[in-house]
């Protein structure tokens, strides 16, 4: 849905060089975004109706890898438990 990722991706033909501009490029998404709304009333594409894919606005986790292990880890929100600070972000094994 982004037309510049799929410029990055176009060129590069190496499988392990295309995962890291993948990677790079998608860790800093951490909200599955929603569509923006269509105008009903403006008909400028109508030979190709653009699809996507939804969103559902879900905020997503940092994925950590540790040996053969994956963990999941979602950072707390500024605004909830300002008393306890210290405490780390929760983290869960992803079988």
């Amino acid at each position: 849905s982004d037309p510049n990722f799929a410029d990055k991706i176009r060129h590069v033909r190496d499988p392990k060089a295309r995962m890291a501009v993948v990677w790079t490029h998608c860790k800093t998404k951490m909200v599955c975004e929603t569509d923006d709304p269509k105008e009903e009333g403006v008909e400028g594409d109508v030979d190709e109706p653009k699809k996507g894919h939804g969103g559902c606005g879900h905020i997503q986790p940092q994925i950590r890898k540790e040996g053969l292990k994956l963990f999941v880890q979602y950072k707390r929100p500024k605004d909830e438990d300002e008393d306890v600070k210290s405490l780390q972000p929760d983290k869960r094994l992803f079988t």
